[in-house]
């Protein structure tokens, strides 16, 4: 079909949000005529009427009872004789599926819809030579390298039961069961078994520590605490006592960290510290970095894009948070809304960086990344696997290198100075 669309007085551009164009499309009556025709003659091939085969429908029949079908052929047509005409007139370059919107269709007399297209922004980079940033330098003493083995020492603490006839402390954790009272009546689910008490720590039900403190096990203690808006009368019956015991920094502690001696050890926690201190450091870099290049190249979104950002990265935090964390979708959404927008336009303006800079990924740089990949997978099935993968995703890595090549220029040529912190 060839309906004449042509740029004077039939498409006209009428608003420019960002990268978001919109276009007015008009369809007179010679060009609608022709297009119901073409629609009819199409939609004949595939309906049916009691009485007739399909493809004998008569084509008054037709428009006379499939109204919407028709619209429907003629809105779709017209829609993609339009297209050709509005990129060819206005060197576009969509990133996503155009959108008809605002249709106003009446039949045999005109036609009216708009055309809305989001675009990739278009910027020239700027503010990316000598960008001025800090390195925040930590050195690791040795009183956070004991700090470390400490914590490692309590995450591994066990408890173990007190001695004999030993009464509850401050430093005791006990077992208890309660039941718990309102003026004189048991509370519905109000009766607890098992319950384990860090007597060194606040207490769930207040005045709970107080009142078992110099029982021994066996012991049932009483007393009253507010609890919601009233005061609750409890029943306590410490089952266990028991000592929290931290491991000391021994032979068969040193052993369990896989080494020999205590300066071993210490050595081997300062090199974790520091890696992850410097890890911190260039992460604080690179933020430092990203920020500028952000300040100095403002750019406008296009509203899909962002929407599939956040959602992908929904779904990963889905994947990634407990269940009991999780937010609702809308909320989660508009939470991380900023973080997409971040990264859709800090990919837009590495991108632009990248094409003024000629930085590339050669087929070279590719295949050596594919050997990385392979070298860490151990059979052929897998390997092969890797291999088709890989290739499905070859273009979105080539352009993952490329950003990471890009933003490795761009901190080459940052001004960047040194700080103790």
């Amino acid at each position: 079909m060839n309906i004449t669309l042509g740029f004077g007085d039939k498409i006209k551009k009428i608003k420019q949000e960002g990268c978001v164009h919109v276009f007015a499309v008009n369809v007179d009556a010679k060009a609608l005529g022709e297009a119901t025709q073409e629609s009819l003659v199409r939609l004949q091939s595939v309906v049916s009427l009691p009485g007739f085969r399909v493809g004998k429908v008569p084509l008054g029949m037709i428009k006379e009872q499939f109204p919407s079908m028709v619209k429907d052929e003629v809105l779709d047509m017209a829609a993609k004789a339009s297209l050709p005409e509005i990129m060819k007139g206005s060197g576009l370059n969509p990133v996503v599926s155009p959108l008809l919107k605002n249709v106003n269709y009446e039949p045999g007399k005109a036609l009216y819809f708009e055309v809305q297209f989001e675009c990739s922004p278009s910027i020239e980079p700027k503010g990316y030579e000598k960008i001025q940033a800090v390195r925040k330098v930590h050195d690791i003493t040795d009183a956070e390298v004991d700090r470390y083995i400490d914590q490692v020492r309590e995450y591994n603490a066990y408890l173990k039961p007190a001695e004999e006839n030993e009464a509850a402390s401050k430093e005791h954790f006990v077992i208890v069961d309660y039941d718990t009272f309102d003026d004189g009546k048991p509370v519905a689910d109000g009766s607890v078994k098992g319950e384990i008490v860090d007597l060194s720590s606040p207490q769930t039900i207040a005045g709970l520590a107080d009142a078992v403190a110099g029982a021994k096990k066996g012991e049932t203690r009483e007393f009253d605490a507010p609890f919601g808006d009233k005061k609750m009368h409890f029943k306590v019956t410490v089952t266990e006592i028991k000592k929290k015991v931290v491991p000391p920094l021994d032979e068969n502690f040193l052993k369990e960290a896989g080494v020999k001696t205590v300066e071993e050890l210490k050595a081997n926690v300062r090199k974790l510290l520091e890696q992850g201190s410097s890890e911190k450091t260039e992460k604080d870099l690179l933020g430092q970095i990203e920020d500028s290049l952000l300040k100095s190249n403002p750019l406008t979104l296009p509203p899909t894009l962002v929407r599939e950002e956040a959602q992908e990265l929904l779904e990963l935090f889905k994947k990634r948070a407990p269940a009991e964390q999780h937010l609702p979708d809308d909320s989660l959404l508009e939470r991380l809304k900023p973080v997409a927008e971040r990264n859709l336009s800090l990919t837009y303006i590495l991108h632009h960086i990248a094409k003024k800079e000629k930085v590339e990924a050669t087929d070279a740089e590719l295949d050596a990344e594919l050997e990385k990949v392979m070298a860490r997978l151990n059979t052929e099935e897998e390997k092969k696997k890797g291999r088709e993968l890989f290739e499905k995703r070859k273009e979105y890595i080539r352009a993952s290198m490329v950003e990471s090549k890009t933003m490795a220029l761009v901190k080459e040529r940052a001004e960047i100075k040194e700080e103790k912190n």
